[in-house]
């Protein structure tokens, strides 16, 4: 039994070593600035970290059970635009444009199958596709569906881009502004 147990303490070790400088060989980069939304895009507000704390996730998956497509990559900041509009943005890079049209995919069909709606909690669609393929808009509702915070999703190439809008105000995002945003981040994502 001893002798089992050094042979496999001696074959997991040599595994663990074997793999570390292949997994260090394929550490995926990160994203580049030029892909995220930038100051001119925000009315001069200069984006910054998202801060501690924040209950909404910047890559959704509505149906808690059901795994959605992992990126290999991604990054995420806030910016102010005006003074009570704060915007979220996370840039995800896939395998592939098809891994990245997967996830759109699949919180397309989360949306349809665990999504809310009137005084509800969680998340609510809007549209799919309202300005080209591999796009969805949502609200992610709260405060007994009363505020939301507004949420676009898309696939530009291998990238996945959201962008959420909360208003502090309101408590109601502005979609028409969304939209610009998210049509600003898509250009910005397949440049």
């Amino acid at each position: 039994m001893r002798r089992t147990l050094m042979v496999l303490t001696a074959v997991l070790t040599v595994l663990v070593s074997a793999a570390a400088p292949a997994s260090a060989q394929t550490r995926p980069r990160g994203i580049a600035d030029r892909l995220m939304l930038q100051p001119e895009d925000l009315g001069g507000s200069v984006p910054g970290p998202v801060e501690d704390g924040l209950t909404w996730p910047l890559l959704p998956q509505p149906c808690a059970d059901a795994p959605v497509p992992r990126p290999v990559a991604s990054r995420t900041q806030a910016g102010d635009l005006g003074t009570r509009l704060r915007v979220y943005e996370n840039v995800a890079r896939y395998r592939g444009a098809g891994g990245a049209r997967a996830y759109i995919d699949e919180l397309k069909a989360q949306l349809a199958r665990c999504g809310v709606g009137g005084d509800q909690e969680g998340f609510d669609p809007v549209a799919e596709d309202h300005m080209g393929p591999d796009m969805v808009l949502f609200l992610g509702t709260y405060d007994e569906g009363d505020r939301y915070v507004g949420y676009f999703a898309a696939a530009a190439g291998c990238y996945v881009v959201v962008v959420m809008m909360s208003d502090s105000l309101y408590g109601a995002a502005d979609l028409t502004t969304l939209n610009g945003l998210g049509s600003a981040a898509m250009a910005r994502a397949a440049s």
